[in-house]
C-alpha cells in the first residue's frame, strides 16, 4: 500500500508549482523516491502528472551537468539520477523532450565517469562507439521546433566530445597557485600520471620581503634558503593533460577531521596533488632547489579548470574542499596567556606533530610521529610505575624467546605450569614487551587485555613504516590510531 504521507508531499508539491521543488533536498527525494516506487503508475491522472514533476526535478537534483552544480558526484548520485530517469521514462511511456535532454546528460555524464583521467585505449574506444550508436538511435520530436534544436545541440556537443577523445583533442587544462616555489626559475616539465601525458609550466612571483626593494633585481625571485614552510615567495602553475577530467568525482578523504568539519577531496585536487608532489620530488632529488617544504593537499587553496577540445566541455573554478575557512572579527578584546608550566613532554609534543600531520593531508607521517609519540607514553608509564631500580630492571630486563610459550602452555594447561625446561634464547625486549609488564605491576592489570589491543592498533603499521616498506595509509587508520591512543593516555593516567 502506497506512503500516504508521501503521496501528499508530492501532490503538495505539485499543486503549490515549480518553484516548491527548490526547497526539496536530495535527501529527501531519495526517500519519497522508494516510498513511492511501487505506485508511480497510475489510472488517476493528477497523480501521474504529480508524479511526472517530481521525476523529473528529482532527476535534476541528482545530475551532474543540467541544474545548480553539485559539490561532488559519487556513485551513489549516479545511481540515483538513473533510477529517476528509468521511472520517468517508465511513466512516459515514449520518448519525450524532457527525457531525451537527460538520456543525453546521462550519456556525457557516463563518458566523464569511464573516461575519467585515463589515457585513450581499446576499452575507451569500445565505450565511445557504444554511447555513439545509442545517441544515433535517438530520434527528436519536431513539432516543438525548439526543444529539437536545443536537443540537438546537445547531441552535437556529446558526439563532438566523443570525436575529440578519440582524436587525440580533448585536453585538461588547470591553474592554481602555491604559497611558494618549486624550481627556481620559471619552468616546464613534461610527465606522466597514471599514464595520462602532462605538461605543466611554472612562474615565480616574489611577495616582498624586509630588504629594500632595489636589491632585488626586476624580474627575478627571492625566498628562503632553509627549509620552511612560510617563503617569501608564490608560484604559479598551469597543467594540460591529454586526457578528460571529471573533477567533481568524490576521492577518498586525505585530511584527519572534526565530527563538525564536513571537508571532502575530489579528482580535480587529488590529481593536481599528484602531479605537483611528483614535480617537487624531483626537483629535490635533481638538487636544482632547496629550501622548499613537501607540499601538502591544503597548500592547494584554489583550482580553475576546463575541459575543452574544438569546444569548453566543462570548465569550474573552486576552492579546496579539504580546507575550512574561519571568519573572525577584528575587533575582539585582545587575549592574554599565562604560561607556568615546563617545556611539553616528548609525548605530548610529537602527539602535536601527528595531529598537524593528520589535519594537513600527510598520513603516513602522521602514523609515524604517533608511534613516536605513543613509545614516549609508554616509557612515561614505565617510570610511573616503577617505584624502585629492582622494579625498572624488572620491567626493561631481557626476554626469553620461550617465556609466551610457557604462558600459553600454563593457560591451557594449568598442572605443566613450570614442569617445562625451555631454553634460555634471549630476544630484543619490545616496547610491547614492557608495556605488559608495567600494565602487569600496576594497578591497571585488570585492563591489561584492553590495552595491549589498543597499543597494538596504533602500533599495527609501525614497523612497515620504521622499515622503509611502502604501505597505504587512509583516513579510518588514521582515526582509529588516535582513538586507540586517547584511550591509552586517558586509562593509564587517570
Amino acid at each position: 500500500m502506497i506512503n500516504i504521507q508521501a503521496q501528499n508531499r508530492i501532490l503538495n508539491l505539485y499543486k503549490e508549482g515549480s518553484s516548491s521543488y527548490e526547497k526539496v533536498k536530495r535527501e529527501e527525494y531519495r526517500q519519497l523516491f522508494y516510498a513511492i516506487r511501487p505506485y508511480i503508475t497510475s489510472n488517476n491522472k493528477e497523480w501521474n502528472m504529480a508524479v511526472g514533476e517530481f521525476l523529473c526535478n528529482g532527476a535534476l537534483a541528482f545530475n551532474r551537468f543540467i541544474g545548480l552544480r553539485p559539490n561532488y558526484i559519487d556513485d551513489d548520485m549516479y545511481s540515483m539520477f538513473c533510477e529517476f530517469l528509468a521511472s520517468l521514462q517508465s511513466l512516459d511511456g515514449e520518448y519525450q523532450g524532457r527525457t531525451f535532454f537527460f538520456h543525453l546528460g546521462k550519456y556525457k555524464w557516463k563518458i566523464f565517469r569511464e573516461c575519467n583521467l585515463l589515457p585513450y585505449d581499446e576499452d575507451m574506444k569500445t565505450l565511445l562507439d557504444e554511447c555513439e550508436e545509442e545517441i544515433n538511435k535517438l530520434r527528436f520530436p519536431t513539432e516543438n521546433k525548439l526543444v529539437c534544436k536545443n536537443l540537438e545541440n546537445l547531441k552535437e556537443e556529446i558526439i563532438g566530445l566523443i570525436n575529440d577523445i578519440r582524436s587525440g583533442l580533448i585536453k585538461t587544462r588547470i591553474h592554481t597557485t602555491l604559497p611558494f616555489i618549486l624550481t627556481n626559475t620559471k619552468a616546464s616539465v613534461n610527465l606522466k600520471v597514471n599514464g595520462v601525458n602532462v605538461k605543466a609550466k611554472i612562474s615565480n612571483h616574489s611577495q616582498g620581503s624586509s630588504l629594500p626593494r632595489t636589491e632585488v633585481a626586476e624580474g627575478s625571485t627571492m625566498t628562503t634558503s632553509a627549509p620552511s614552510k612560510w617563503t617569501t615567495t608564490t608560484c604559479e602553475i598551469d597543467i594540460e593533460a591529454d586526457c578528460l577530467m571529471d573533477g567533481l568525482e568524490l576521492k577518498p578523504n586525505v585530511i584527519l577531521q572534526n565530527k563538525e568539519d564536513n571537508r571532502y577531496w575530489t579528482a580535480d585536487y587529488d590529481f593536481t596533488y599528484q602531479v605537483i608532489s611528483t614535480i617537487w620530488m624531483y626537483i629535490q632529488q635533481q638538487e636544482d632547489i632547496s629550501g622548499t617544504w613537501p607540499p601538502l593537499p591544503t597548500d592547494i587553496h584554489y583550482i580553475s579548470y576546463q575541459v575543452s577540445g574544438s569546444q569548453i566541455y566543462d570548465t569550474m573554478t573552486t576552492t579546496n574542499p579539504a580546507l575550512v575557512y574561519c571568519f573572525r572579527g577584528l575587533n575582539k578584546p585582545t587575549q592574554h596567556y599565562e604560561i607556568n608550566d615546563s617545556l611539553p613532554s616528548w609525548s605530548a609534543y610529537t602527539h602535536q606533530f601527528a595531529k598537524v600531520y593528520a589535519k594537513s593531508g600527510q598520513l603516513k607521517e602522521s602514523i609515524f610521529w604517533l608511534n613516536v609519540s605513543v613509545e614516549a607514553l609508554v616509557e612515561e608509564f614505565i617510570q610511573k610505575t616503577a617505584t624502585s631500580k629492582e622494579t625498572l630492571a624488572e620491567i626493561e630486563g631481557d626476554e626469553y624467546k620461550f617465556n609466551t610459550a610457557e604462558e600459553i602452555l600454563a593457560e591451557q594447561f594449568p598442572e605443566m605450569k613450570g614442569k617445562v625446561q625451555w631454553p634460555q634464547t634471549v630476544i630484543h625486549t619490545s616496547v610491547f614487551i614492557k608495556l605488559k609488564r608495567a600494565v602487569k605491576m600496576s594497578d591497571k592489570a585488570c585492563l591489561l587485555k584492553d590495552v595491549m589491543k589498543k597499543y597494538s592498533i596504533v602500533n599495527s603499521n609501525r614497523n612497515a613504516l620504521f622499515h622503509g616498506k611502502s604501505v597505504d595509509i587512509n583516513v579510518e587508520t588514521v582515526a582509529k590510531a588516535f582513538g586507540a591512543y586517547d584511550w591509552l593516555k586517558e586509562k593509564l593516567f587517570c
